[in-house]
C-alpha cells in the first residue's frame, strides 16, 4: 500500500486513496512521487480517470460530445508529455526524462474526473495544469518560474499541434 503509486491489484480503494492524495495534497504527492518505476501504473490510473470522465461526460452531454472530448484528451496525452519534456530539457536544462514527465501528466489526469461538469469543467483542466506545473518542477528540478514557463509552452505547443493536425473546423468535433 503506497501513497505515491497506483497499484491496480489493490482495487478501487487504492485508486480513491491516491486520487484524494493527488487532488488534495499535490505538493506532498509530487514531492514523494518516484520519477521512475515504469509506465504501467500511472497509465492505468489515467485510464481509470478517463473512463470515469467518459461515463460522466456521456451522462450530461451525450455520445458525440463525450467521444469527441475523450479523443482530444487522448491526443493531448500523446503529444503533451513529450513537448513538456523537450521544453524542460532543452530550454531550461531540466534533469528529468520522458518517464518522469509522463508519470506527472498521468497522475495530473486525476482532474479529468472533475472536468466533465458543464461550464465548470474548465476549472478542472486549470487545476490539472497546476498539477503538471508542480510535478514538472520536481521531476526536472526546475524553479517555479521555469516550471511555469515549461508548462505553459507545453500547453500552447500541444494546442497548436492539435489545431494543425485537426484543422480549425474539426477541433470542436474531431471524430463525429
Amino acid at each position: 500500500m503506497t501513497e505515491t503509486e497506483f497499484i491496480a491489484q489493490e482495487g478501487p480503494k487504492a485508486f480513491i486513496r491516491l486520487w484524494k492524495r493527488v487532488i488534495l495534497d499535490p505538493q506532498a504527492f509530487f514531492r514523494e512521487m518516484p520519477s521512475s518505476g515504469g509506465f504501467e501504473n500511472p497509465l492505468i490510473f489515467l485510464g481509470v480517470c478517463a473512463l470515469i470522465y467518459l461515463f460522466l461526460k456521456l451522462t450530461v452531454s451525450g455520445w458525440v460530445e463525450a467521444i469527441n472530448a475523450l479523443f482530444l484528451i487522448c491526443l493531448t496525452y500523446v503529444f503533451g508529455p513529450g513537448i513538456l519534456m523537450l521544453g524542460s530539457q532543452f530550454l531550461f536544462r531540466g534533469e528529468g526524462d520522458y518517464e518522469g514527465t509522463l508519470r506527472v501528466c498521468a497522475y495530473a489526469g486525476a482532474c479529468l474526473t472533475l472536468a466533465w461538469v458543464p461550464a465548470l469543467g474548465i476549472f478542472g483542466y486549470v487545476y490539472g495544469f497546476y498539477l503538471v506545473f508542480l510535478g514538472t518542477g520536481k521531476v526536472h528540478q526546475l524553479d517555479t518560474t521555469r516550471s511555469a514557463i515549461a508548462t505553459l509552452l507545453a500547453i500552447l505547443g500541444t494546442a497548436a499541434i492539435l489545431l494543425f493536425v485537426l484543422g480549425e473546423g474539426r477541433i470542436r468535433r474531431p471524430i463525429l
